[in-house]
């Protein structure tokens, strides 16, 4: 039986269309699989960058409880009568300094949110960062005037503005 030239091509051609569809589905598969690839990286860069941010809130949140209960402890034995010993009161300045050198991290934390487009979340870090600052200023040891129920005031406002603002880190983790 002898091959015709039409046969081959007929043969080639139905060949070079099967390995030209082949060719431009596996072009198309590859195209989104790269584009998941990198989207998958991207969430996963923001959702590191999340975390670190709140690695930073909770250093800071720390630091400034610490800070709170030694103050709450010298206004109360104020309002006793009882003066402080000069070592509570060097523990008090050195946790006043933690939670001043801390602040770098949340000045950090709020650039690394705009960066990833995170807006609302960087505000609410700003609003925490401002109340974590009007304590710091009327925690003051010049502060005469500091009163334990003022300073309980204080905690709760802190812990608020800090839920707040995880409520919407959250939103920003769950994207």
């Amino acid at each position: 039986m002898a091959i015709t030239w039409i046969e081959i091509v007929d043969t080639a051609v139905k060949i070079g269309l099967g390995a030209g569809v082949t060719g431009f589905a596996t072009l198309l598969v590859n195209r989104q699989n790269h584009a998941k690839n990198i989207e998958r990286e991207n969430h996963l860069r923001n959702i590191a960058v999340l975390e670190s941010v709140t690695q930073h809130i909770e250093e800071m949140t720390h630091a400034l409880l610490k800070h709170w209960s030694f103050v709450l402890e010298k206004a109360r034995n104020k309002e006793k009568g009882v003066s402080t010993s000069d070592e509570k009161s060097e523990k008090i300045n050195e946790l006043r300094s933690d939670v001043y050198h801390l602040f770098k991290g949340l000045t950090d934390s709020e650039g690394r949110l705009l960066l990833i487009g995170c807006v609302d979340q960087q505000r609410k870090l700003r609003e925490y960062g401002g109340i974590i600052s009007e304590y710091h200023r009327y925690s003051s040891k010049k502060n005469e005037q500091m009163q334990s129920s003022e300073l309980e005031s204080w905690r709760s406002r802190i812990l608020d503005a800090r839920e707040q603002l995880y409520i919407t880190l959250n939103k920003a983790y769950r994207c």
